[in-house]
């Protein structure tokens, strides 16, 4: 991707979460319209197994109000306002909870757009690698050409493999050179907490290196050259127009 600008190689972390309550389709749209190339989100399984789009186990953040998202009906998180009381008060009250069949929609409109899709580890321990995988691939079949699935979690991600879907294995810390596992496992991203990076070039086994979170365009670049090809941020919008500027002004050199 080193062709490619740099503004088109951030991705859009739970939407454009920065002015949106995160994973909602608002946030999504909204990242889509301000032109992102990626977008990631992340998913859960409600009580029925209706494949919904949060981070969270609890509903309390994002919705003011406790509750476990995997022990409530999709009835009852429809019910919810997924409007992130603390962050932005009451100025997108009536938000709901999207579901991985309205995200489904959405994707299809902009269908040159990747997205990565978080299977949470909350909903895997609960319902198993087998229940989950299966419920989010049904969900994502109509879209599979721009789906890639991620989690901290290895095994669901060697079953995702096995059944022919794209996957990235997230992770806190820089991965040691002789990980049997992940080089079992080789999948075709690595998403890390951009904490956790050495110093120097940023290189593993040709995996496709992606870091989160990244709010300083000074920053994304400086990591783009180290050998990142995406980076996450919750300020799409904000990110794109600063990458751009500098795009601009490399290119007039």
């Amino acid at each position: 991707m080193t062709d490619t600008p740099l503004a088109d190689r951030l991705v859009a972390h739970r939407g454009y979460a920065a002015r949106y309550p995160e994973n909602t389709l608002l946030a999504v749209r909204e990242a889509l319209n301000a032109g992102a190339q990626f977008v990631e989100v992340d998913i859960q399984l409600s009580a029925d197994h209706v494949v919904v789009v949060f981070h969270d186990d609890d509903t309390q953040r994002l919705c003011g109000q406790d509750g476990a998202v995997q022990a409530l009906q999709r009835a009852d998180l429809a019910a919810l306002s997924c409007h992130y009381p603390s962050r932005f008060g009451e100025n997108y009250r009536g938000e709901t909870l999207a579901t991985l069949a309205g995200l489904r929609l959405l994707m299809q409109q902009f269908p040159d757009v990747v997205f990565f899709i978080e299977l949470k580890r909350g909903s895997i321990e609960l319902f198993g690698r087998r229940a989950f995988l299966q419920a989010a691939a049904s969900g994502l079949a109509a879209v599979r050409d721009q789906v890639v699935l991620i989690s901290y979690d290895r095994p669901i991600l060697q079953q995702a493999a096995e059944l022919g879907w794209r996957i990235g294995a997230v992770q806190d810390h820089w991965p040691e050179a002789d990980d049997q596992v992940l080089q079992q496992l080789k999948p075709e991203f690595l998403f890390l907490d951009v904490k956790a990076l050495p110093a120097g070039p940023l290189a593993w086994q040709g995996v496709r290196l992606a870091v989160f979170e990244v709010a300083d365009a000074d920053q994304a670049q400086a990591l783009m050259y180290r050998g990142v090809e995406l980076v996450e941020t919750f300020e799409i919008g904000e990110m794109r127009y600063a990458l751009t500027c500098r795009q601009e002004a490399l290119d007039a050199q």
